[in-house]
């Protein structure tokens, strides 16, 4: 971030009238910044501040951006990410960016746009299929952090997968998952010290960018060595007194474990924010809202505080056929919006 000092606050009208006129310059550059297609560019793998570590040419590279867009490397480009490069005095700087097919943000966002950069946590972008990692223990598993991620990627149009890590750990009555293989989507129990459903998983992301997600002690970056089939990827443990796994990936990372194949390794987040979802569009990320014959006695119905005679959802929930905790799941993100 940057310094200000003492100076700043008698910025002269002149000044202020520059700096605004170097912003409009800036945002001209960005939007020519953006190009549909190129033959040759890199593949961004991290990025850190004002360098980004490419793979070009079968060569990893650091680059900066063209100093006239004004901006540091991690506010406009992301792994995933393919840029165009030229070299100027024996160093790479990125000159453009090929136009994205996806981005995958913590909040909504149009992944064609980068004037408001800066207002989004933005991931990793180009993904063509979402992995959702959770344990079956240790740390302990929560369905709802499982359907804010949900969210996110639905509302970015990305194909998603649940793995359930540790699955060695697991117990008769841990069926948890099930919830969501009855919503089609797509469940895979793996552990990497019994080598179990590695296979299996290889064979989801095979041919496809894909992106690990999920909590910090998951085993996001064991599964990634055993689909590597090495030990590059350092690996973190869990911490005692919170039983929450530490922070082992620090930055969003790329690694190529297959020809066309490929996994963006993400930070573990404690936390998933989605207030930037309207309190009526939460209904629309759970599938099985619109999977039933009867209707709300109120077009507007939140399927909230609504009495239950009034509310199709809420009856449905009392016949068993919507899934009660999945019912409390959007309770609570509707409280999280509302309060």
């Amino acid at each position: 971030m940057p310094h200000y000092n003492s100076f700043d606050s008698f910025k002269t009208k002149k000044s202020i009238d520059k700096k605004n006129s170097a912003k409009k310059k800036t945002i001209k550059n960005i939007d020519e910044f953006i190009v549909n297609s190129s033959t040759d560019y890199g593949i961004v793998i991290e990025v850190r501040y004002n360098d980004a570590y490419i793979l070009y040419k079968d060569n990893l590279v650091i680059a900066k951006i063209r100093k006239d867009l004004n901006i540091v490397c991690n506010q406009v480009v992301f792994p995933g990410d393919k840029v165009v490069l030229e070299k100027q005095n024996d160093k790479y700087v990125i000159t453009n960016l090929v136009k994205r097919t996806s981005l995958l943000s913590r909040i909504k966002k149009d992944m064609t746009r980068l004037d408001d950069v800066g207002l989004t946590k933005n991931i990793a972008a180009n993904v063509d299929i979402a992995v959702i990692v959770v344990a079956a223990k240790n740390p302990p598993l929560h369905p709802k952090f499982i359907d804010r991620y949900l969210m996110v990627l639905q509302n970015n149009n990305i194909p998603v997968l649940i793995c359930l890590n540790k699955c060695d750990l697991k117990t008769d009555e841990d069926n948890i998952l099930d919830i969501y293989r009855k919503i089609k989507i797509p469940v895979v129990e793996t552990s990497t010290y019994d080598n179990i459903g590695i296979e299996t998983l290889k064979e989801y992301i095979k041919n496809k960018q894909a992106i690990f997600v999920g909590n910090s002690g998951v085993g996001k970056s064991s599964l990634i060595n055993a689909i590597m089939e090495n030990n590059e990827i350092k690996t973190g443990c869990l911490s005692n007194k919170s039983n929450r796994g530490k922070h082992t990936t620090t930055t969003s990372k790329y690694y190529i474990w297959d020809k066309n194949s490929s996994i963006i390794d993400t930070p573990g987040i404690r936390s998933l924010d989605v207030s930037s979802f309207s309190v009526k569009e939460i209904e629309n990320y759970f599938k099985e809202f619109k999977n039933i014959d009867e209707k709300c006695k109120y077009k507007d119905c939140l399927h909230y505080k609504e009495k239950n005679i009034d509310c199709a959802i809420k009856r449905k929930v009392e016949e068993g056929l919507i899934n009660k905790d999945r019912y409390e799941s959007y309770i609570r993100i509707i409280d999280s919006l509302i309060k």
